[in-house]
Order: structure tokens, then sequence, then C-alpha cells
């Protein structure tokens, strides 16, 4: 069914095009005819159709595409030239037959005097196979268009992949370490996991999520954290409210606060101090998140990460100019600064 709507769409525009081209031909040309002339002018202008469609459908079709596009061009130039040489001679046989059809009479037409028709004939061909090579462009710009859409999604679906079962894998970690200590916070942290798990079931899969449910995660893990740390780690967030109406892609935030907790340290001060601020301003996002960490140790050269490296990677496919993203590791705090354009 879709295919038999495009080719009758492209057989639309072939139709409309030559119509196009008789109407002004006809208008063009009717001023200086006596009304007696007008259908003797028309049937004139339709038989000449043949000569020249037939060398724009020949080039369109055959020559562009397969000698052309295959960079043979001495071979283009030269079907190119034929069929310029056969334009020429066919109008003059055109003539010679609409003056046998006028006049029963043959005779032969002076070469001379089919220039100014040739010429126009040349114009009416190279517009009509540029129109179809800019077509032809086009749709293979909306082909590629397609194919680099579908691959960054799978490549957003495989970067969503690898982050679950990695962000699964240190939530499970924290609680084995509460465990092993036979803390009496292991149920609540359960509990805390139970929640994050439900967020990555149900609307991590999908395109966008009201920001304040990715805020809430972000509060969830922090919490579940604290569990963990206990009163060493000291938490500051200020975080927007109201933010149920915008939308962003889902598990954005939480990679870069779970960066924090994996690589981050106690501080100078004998405390381990991460601050969270997130503001929205003029249809902009700000982030930023900021921990301490011990002197000397670089976090972005710790190997095996997964979830700074991947966050990375999907604002590039998901905020492509529309994001920008600062890190700064300094001596005794690591610093993450995201803006992102909501427009």
């Amino acid at each position: 069914m879709m295919l038999s709507k495009i080719f009758t769409k492209e057989v639309f525009l072939h139709i409309l095009f030559w119509g196009i081209y008789v109407a002004s031909e006809y208008l063009a040309n009717m001023l200086h005819l006596h009304s007696s002339n007008n259908w003797t002018f028309l049937r004139s202008i339709l038989l000449s159709l043949p000569l020249l469609m037939l060398p724009t459908y020949l080039i369109a079709f055959y020559v562009v595409p397969k000698i052309l596009m295959q960079n043979k061009i001495h071979w283009f130039l030269l079907f190119v030239f034929v069929a310029a040489i056969f334009v020429f001679w066919g109008r003059i046989k055109w003539l010679e037959l609409i003056n046998y059809l006028e006049n029963g009479q043959h005779f032969n037409i002076p070469p001379t005097k089919v220039i100014k028709n040739v010429i126009r004939d040349y114009s009416i061909i190279a517009l009509a196979i540029c129109i179809y090579i800019i077509g032809d462009w086009r749709k293979k710009q909306q082909l590629n268009e397609q194919l680099i859409k579908a691959k960054a999604e799978a490549e957003i679906k495989l970067l969503k992949g690898q982050l679950q079962p990695h962000f699964l894998f240190n939530s499970l970690n924290n609680i084995y370490s509460l465990a092993l200590m036979k803390s009496d916070l292991t149920a609540d942290s359960i509990l805390k996991l139970t929640e994050l798990l439900d967020y990555l079931v149900y609307r991590a899969n999908l395109e966008k999520v009201a920001l304040n449910k990715e805020v809430q995660l972000l509060r969830n893990y922090v919490d579940l954290e604290k569990l963990r740390y206990g009163e060493k780690l000291k938490i500051e967030m200020q975080l927007e409210e109201n933010i149920d109406s915008i939308k962003i892609v889902p598990l954005l935030l939480l990679p870069f606060a779970e960066n924090c907790f994996k690589h981050g340290g106690v501080g100078a001060n004998g405390f381990f101090k991460i601050t969270i601020h997130l503001q929205i301003k003029n249809k902009q996002l700000f982030f930023q998140i900021e921990n301490s960490k011990k002197a000397k140790k670089r976090i972005d050269n710790v190997s095996g990460g997964v979830g700074l490296n991947n966050i990375k990677q999907r604002l590039q496919l998901l905020y492509p100019n529309k994001h920008e993203l600062k890190i700064d590791d300094e001596k005794y705090f690591y610093k993450v600064r995201l803006t992102l354009n909501l427009k």
C-alpha cells in the first residue's frame, strides 16, 4: 500500500512537471497567435514532448546513476553530447513533420532556424534532470538520517544496558557490606534499592521522564549511600522544586552521583563531603555535583569506569550541540558541571 502511494505520487509529479511546461509554452505564445491557430500550436507542443522526455529520462534514470555517480565523467559528457545532437536533429525533423501536417508538403528546415528552440529544449531537459538529482539527493539524505537515528538509538540502548547492571552491581556491593557488618540498616538499604529498581524497570526505558522523577531517583540513591557511610558523610543538596513539567532522558544525573561515591573519599577536614545543586533558568538545566577526595587521587585516570564514560557518550547522542560538560579534577575535590539546553 505504501509503495503504491509513493509510485502514484511520483507519477503525479512527473505529469505536473510536463503539464507546467506545456501550459507555460502555450501561454507564452498565445498572445502572438491568431485564435484559429491555438489548437495547431498546442498540438505542436504535445508532439514535441517525446523529443524532450526521451533524453531527459534516459539521462536521469540511466546516465546519472550508472555513469555520473560512478565518477565516469568522460562517458557522462559523451552521453550528454550525444543527447544534445539527438535533440537538435529531432527538433529539425519535428518541424518538418509539423509543416507536412499543416501544408501537406515536405521541405527541409535550415539548422539555423531551430537554434533558439533547441537552446530552450536544452534548458528544459537540464531543469528536469536537476530536479531529479535534487530529489534523489533528498531521498538519500533522509535514508542516511534514518540510518543515523537507528544507529544512535541502538547505541543508546546499549549504553543503558551497560549502565543498569553496573549500577545494580555497585548497589548490591553496598548492601553486602552492610550485611557483613550485620548492620540494622540492611533492611532499609534493601527497601531503598527496591525503589531504585522500580525506576530502572518501569521508567529507564522511556524516551523522556519528568525531571522530578529523575531527582527523586537521585535522592533515593543518596539515601542508600547514607546508610552505608553514616555520620562521616556530609551531603548538601539544593534541588529545584516544581519541575514535574520538565522532561529529560532517564538516568542522566544518577551516574554523576554514583561516580562521586565510587571514586570520592574523605577530604582534608576528615569528612566525605558531597554537594549537589540543580537549577532551571531560561529553558536551561544547570547541574553541579562536587565531592571531596584524597589528595593526588585523579578520578579520570581510574580504569574500568563505566558510568562517567557512559554518560558522556549518551550526552553526545541525545543532546548534540545542546549540552556543556565541564570536569574539574583538583587536589582535594572533584567537580562536574552540566548545562543542558531544554528548548
